[in-house]
């Protein structure tokens, strides 16, 4: 029996896009542990789910179980055309870019830095891990990953320091890693934070792919949404938002010129301002902290 802890993050907000909606077709992009389509379910709502996690599988699984209208696809999100959906389109669709609590717990992934790992940090089932990033990439690879994913701005001297200690050493484990972040000498600016919240993000970011996955997930995603349909978007670093925020802008009805099928199609953007999480619900789930939704409605 899998044990799931896994708290949805933002569902009250989500949720208030549709209230009294009845019957709603919904995509859930990252399923993860399930969270927000066990509240979609709960009222009513059929739900198509992609992962590619194992253990989404199986809380999937478990799911079906109770409620009879879930479909589960094994995948990454950027796949979304390649399934087999009849031609079908959603009233609401959910891309939630956080990791699952069940991933930062799973120490063959090593995503946590407060618990000892191999350097691992593959969620994806890709073939490039952390390890292979730290001890073989050259240093203007290492210097463009920590710069360009972790925005740190002394990657140059901490792609230096890395090939001068894997020179008489592999790194293997997270905890060897933080070691060389806290004697490298770096400002990794982290005072709110653990001060190597940035680099394992660049880690995780360039192991993943995770930026131009979701580039290839919004090149696609307006092919499966209805009418009035709405398309929601939580990210939890800058880089993402930064990607989502300039896709509704440069989509934005009346301003985009795209035209598909001899229609015009755009959205109308729903929130000026990312939404973030309540003072409770960061109280209550510390990961929500960093969090922000942006909506958009489908209009063609």
């Amino acid at each position: 029996m899998i044990k799931n802890q896994h708290i949805p993050i933002m569902s009250n907000e989500i949720l208030s896009f549709i209230h009294n909606k009845k019957n709603l077709s919904i995509l859930d992009c990252t399923f993860g542990g399930g969270g927000h389509s066990k509240k979609f379910l709960e009222l009513g709502h059929h739900v198509t789910a992609f992962d590619q996690d194992k253990n989404s599988f199986r809380i999937a699984e478990i799911l079906k179980q109770k409620y009879k209208n879930i479909i589960f696809y094994e995948t990454n999100f950027k796949n979304l055309d390649i399934i087999k959906l009849d031609q079908k389109k959603f009233n609401f669709i959910l891309l939630d870019l956080g990791f699952s609590s069940l991933q930062l717990d799973d120490k063959d992934i090593g995503l946590s830095f407060k618990t000892n790992s191999k350097l691992n940090m593959n969620y994806l089932g890709g073939n490039l891990n952390a390890y292979e990033i730290i001890n073989h990439y050259n240093q203007d690879d290492l210097q463009r990953v920590f710069y360009l994913y972790g925005q740190i701005n002394q990657a140059e001297k901490l792609a230096k320091y890395i090939i001068n200690q894997r020179s008489s050493k592999k790194i293997t484990t997270n905890f060897e890693f933080i070691e060389v972040l806290r004697d490298s000498g770096v400002n990794f600016r982290s005072k709110k934070i653990h001060f190597a919240t940035q680099a394992f993000q660049a880690l995780r970011i360039e192991t993943n792919n995770e930026l131009n996955n979701l580039e290839i997930f919004l090149k696609k995603v307006h092919n499966f949404l209805e009418i009035n349909a709405y398309l929601a978007i939580i990210s939890f670093h800058s880089l993402e938002d930064r990607i989502v925020k300039s896709y509704f802008r440069d989509n934005k009805i009346n301003k985009n010129k795209n035209l598909e099928n001899n229609r015009f199609w755009g959205f109308e953007i729903l929130t000026k301002k990312p939404l973030t999480a309540s003072r409770i619900e960061v109280l209550e789930n510390n990961r929500s902290r960093s969090a922000k939704l942006r909506v958009g409605k489908f209009i063609n």
